[in-house]
């Protein structure tokens, strides 16, 4: 088994200063987790904390502090805390980077790494006792390339957010090397060195943290959004910013080839309801509709307010057509429950909301965006004769069809040909109107 060579002094406090760092981050973890009580800022609490013990075990400090804990108890601690941190880091950004609804690569991806974390930490002590801590430094360090490797990907993909996590991950590998080092090796590295990668390694754990409590906020209802571009009463976007955002969302897809759909939630007839509850009311319903499409679309689809009656979703990157049902069927079936609205008589009554949705297929294709705008609201007028309420625009007849039977199968390949077609026909009729 191999044993590390004894701390300096000036080793003890570098060390002792980092884990004050991250003690610091773990208590405010502690305090994010009893504040919003969601699973992501539990899973980020587990992460730091164990990051905080991989740091103490891999430091020598224990063997300083407890020298009666049993070597053979020290040692195995030492081997499995790299991989099960790192398992919990990639956990933690699958569900950070929403990757089960945008990007399957990245899904699989990270499930891949989770499942060889898991396992290689415990199949690593099968190993000699030479090479245990050996294959789990290489294991951990390994895992976290890749897990940096598909945040970029969610970057590009659009996730601008993502940049900051990959960095911030980047930042503490030297500091993982350095833990592995001291632990592994009769010679330390030098004192400058261990000082450098231990402040670059607290900033990449903190610029990871900023990047986990800041998408907790955006899940907190916009708490910490910018009111000034949000729709006053619902503080989803403001027509403007939405309609922005799907033109940069149609170049990023012109980019990477990816796939979306834009969806129109509308609202009929909304002086039936204000005649019962008044325009307060009818404010009440908009802002109970917002949240409830929201908790289906998730915070990463940027929603908008198009105008009073009409909310837009934009959903960048679906992995598969089939998405596009499971979420339309679920926005249209919630939006339609009662709503609990105060009437003109002050009394809480039980009113339901007129809407429907429409779905458009959203590619890089040159597209104009108030044709989809245009054709996304048609298809929602359509959807109100139907029984689920949520129709989509298909794309061969260019007709509404109801959401349940239309046939969406696992690959986008038909769909991209129909909109192909689609788009050759105009650019011919536009280039014979000109002759």
């Amino acid at each position: 088994m191999i044993q590390a060579a004894a701390m300096h002094p000036t080793e003890m406090m570098i060390w002792s200063a980092v884990m004050g760092v991250i003690s610091v981050i773990v208590l405010m973890a502690i305090a994010d987790a009893f504040y919003s009580r969601n699973r992501s800022s539990v899973n980020a609490l587990i992460y730091f904390a164990g990051n905080w013990l991989f740091v103490i075990l891999l430091s020598g400090l224990p063997g300083v502090v407890l020298p009666q804990m049993p070597a053979e108890v020290l040692h195995v601690l030492r081997v499995l805390v790299g991989p099960l941190t790192a398992s919990m880091g990639c956990y933690g950004a699958s569900l950070w980077l929403s990757a089960h609804k945008r990007d399957r690569t990245v899904e699989i991806g990270l499930r891949f790494v989770v499942a060889a974390c898991l396992a290689g930490g415990p199949l690593s002590l099968l190993s000699s006792p030479d090479t245990q801590l050996l294959v789990s430094a290489y294991l951990t360090v390994t895992c976290q390339c890749v897990l940096i490797l598909l945040c970029v990907r969610g970057a590009w993909l659009g996730d601008q957010m993502a940049w900051g996590l990959a960095g911030g991950i980047f930042l503490t590998l030297p500091l993982q090397i350095d833990m592995y080092w001291l632990a592994l090796g009769d010679q330390h590295p030098s004192i400058a060195a261990q000082a450098a990668t231990g402040m670059i390694g607290g900033v990449g754990l903190t610029l990871i943290a900023l990047m986990v409590w800041i998408r907790s906020r955006q899940d907190q209802q916009f708490r910490n959004a910018d009111h000034s571009l949000r729709d006053s009463i619902t503080q989803l976007y403001g027509s403007v910013v939405i309609i922005q955002k799907i033109i940069l969302a149609q170049r990023r897809l012109m980019r990477t080839r990816r796939d979306g759909a834009l969806m129109a939630v509308m609202l009929f007839e909304p002086e039936n309801l204000a005649a019962q509850v008044g325009q307060a009311g009818l404010n009440d319903v908009y802002v109970q509709l917002a949240r409830r499409m929201q908790r289906h679309t998730g915070m990463l689809n940027p929603a908008g307010r198009y105008y009073d009656r009409c909310f837009l979703v934009l959903m960048e990157t679906m992995h598969s057509p089939s998405l596009i049902r499971t979420v339309g069927l679920r926005v249209a079936s919630s939006l339609r429950r009662p709503l609990a609205v105060m009437s003109l008589a002050g009394e809480r009554i039980m009113v339901t909301a007129d809407i429907a949705v429409g779905i458009v297929h959203l590619s890089g294709a040159g597209i104009d965006v108030d044709q989809l705008l245009h054709e996304a609201q048609n298809v929602a007028e359509a959807a109100r004769t139907m029984r689920s309420r949520a129709a989509l625009l298909d794309p061969q007849s260019r007709r509404a069809i109801s959401l349940e039977k239309a046939e969406l199968g696992s690959s986008w390949q038909a769909i991209k040909k129909a909109e192909a077609k689609k788009v050759t026909k105009a650019k011919a009729a536009m280039a014979f109107a000109k002759k």
